[in-house]
């Protein structure tokens, strides 16, 4: 590919895409990465098909929660376009607190790959891809041993305790240090580095509401100090940690090799894991998780007990089920 035909390509997809999107990255095949900024950015796209988080975790409206997760900037959410589909997403989050050593500390969420272009390593380029565009330590928390094995061979590490992130509160996450040099990048993949430059930069300022976006907005009506008391269950801390090894069979990923939808997202496992969960909106809290976070992802629960559930945007814990009468 020429630069003419750089230039030329450039402009196209400046004109389909708008000028906020970060390009980092691109195939000759076609298929390009960007990183997303805005949710009105997903206007000029389409969702290609996904099947893990869809059926596992009941994420069915996919852009929707990408919307939701746009207007966060603590989220840097990377997808792989082909055309003007998404095929493929990575989604991490900066860490309310930076590690001993000063540096920041980002969540590596989930990471899915359409089945169309499966087995292709795109999973692995997207995991490249988030980690070059922040600038940090990175955790992840494997859901079962298939996953755990992958993220091992990429250089993730058990913490010991010389880890800089104190995770003795957060069993099961592992650790991948700023510094480790990533052996698994594609050769065919063309890094664009001024794209990736510029994601470093924006990520350096964390935890900044977007424009128009205010913490009002999340707070639900129903959802008062009173009526947690009263009508919300809460997860206790014994129900979590009976509930976590459940969770690390019942989740099946695709196998390691596959790479298809490796779930990174900690789920846990509870009455409403058999029911079937929609992601609504996201909610603050009146009083903060375990972790410190007070954001929480709210679902809607159908089946034979029904209600609205509250997951911890954080850690991943169950907040609370508010049963519906």
């Amino acid at each position: 590919m020429n630069l003419r035909t750089c230039v030329i390509l450039l402009g196209i997809l400046t004109c389909r895409f708008g000028v906020h999107m970060i390009e980092l990255a691109y195939y000759n095949s076609g298929l390009r990465f960007f990183k997303l900024k805005y949710p009105y950015e997903l206007d000029k796209l389409k969702i290609g098909r996904f099947d893990y988080f869809n059926k596992h975790l009941g994420m069915n409206d996919y852009m929707g929660n990408f919307s939701s997760w746009l207007k966060r900037q603590s989220v840097t959410l990377i997808v792989g376009i082909d055309n003007v589909t998404i095929v493929g997403w990575v989604m991490a989050e900066r860490w309310k607190q930076n590690a001993k050593d000063g540096h920041p500390v980002y969540v590596l969420r989930a990471i899915e790959v359409s089945p169309s272009i499966a087995r292709t390593g795109i999973g692995r380029t997207l995991f490249v891809l988030s980690f070059k565009a922040c600038p940090g330590h990175m955790l992840t928390k494997p859901v079962n041993s298939v996953a755990k094995t992958f993220f091992l061979s990429l250089g993730f590490q058990e913490p010991d305790r010389n880890c800089p992130v104190d995770l003795s509160s957060y069993p099961g996450y592992l650790f991948l240090p700023e510094a480790y040099e990533l052996q698994s990048i594609p050769h065919e993949l063309i890094m664009i580095k001024g794209g990736l430059v510029e994601c470093q930069n924006e990520t350096s300022v964390k935890d900044i509401l977007r424009p128009a976006f205010t913490l009002n907005s999340l707070q639900d009506a129903e959802v008062t100090p009173e009526k947690e008391d009263t009508l919300i269950r809460s997860i206790g801390l014994n129900n979590i940690a009976k509930a976590e090894p459940k969770a690390e069979t019942d989740c099946n990923c695709a196998g390691y090799s596959k790479l298809s939808s490796i779930p990174v997202i900690a789920d846990v496992a509870d009455q409403a894991d058999s029911q079937s969960r929609e992601f609504l909106k996201e909610h603050k809290m009146m009083t903060s998780c375990c972790c410190g976070e007070y954001m929480t992802h709210k679902y809607v629960v159908s089946g034979s007990s029904r209600g609205f559930l509250f997951v911890c945007t954080s850690c991943g814990k169950e907040r609370y089920f508010l049963k519906n009468q």
